[in-house]
């Protein structure tokens, strides 16, 4: 089943500058992580702010585990999986469309 993950409530020092560094590093769009619909970010009520909209929480879990925290650990030397963490929130998807 489908789900959107949020992530809102990031530590102080995530926002723009961060989220293009951890991008780069990715190459995210050319090479979308396998099971990722939909990507998004930016600021929310002054709050940085990602959705995503997954094939499935395990796509999501993967990707994070595969990808992003060694990513977020090589541009910023910090463990992502110490300090404050974020708030996830997750939605199941009823149905999307993909053109």
């Amino acid at each position: 089943m489908a789900v959107a993950i949020r992530t809102t409530d990031f530590p102080e020092a995530v926002g723009t500058d961060m989220y293009d560094g951890v991008q780069a590093e990715m190459g995210i769009e050319s090479d979308p992580p396998e099971g990722l619909v939909f990507h998004w970010a930016g600021e929310v009520d002054g709050k940085w702010t990602i959705t995503d909209v997954w094939e499935s929480r395990e796509a999501y879990d993967a990707f994070r585990e595969q990808r992003l925290f060694p990513a977020i650990k090589k541009v910023s030397g910090m463990d992502p999986a110490d300090g404050p963490q974020p708030t996830i929130t997750e939605f199941a998807v009823h149905a999307y469309v993909k053109p």
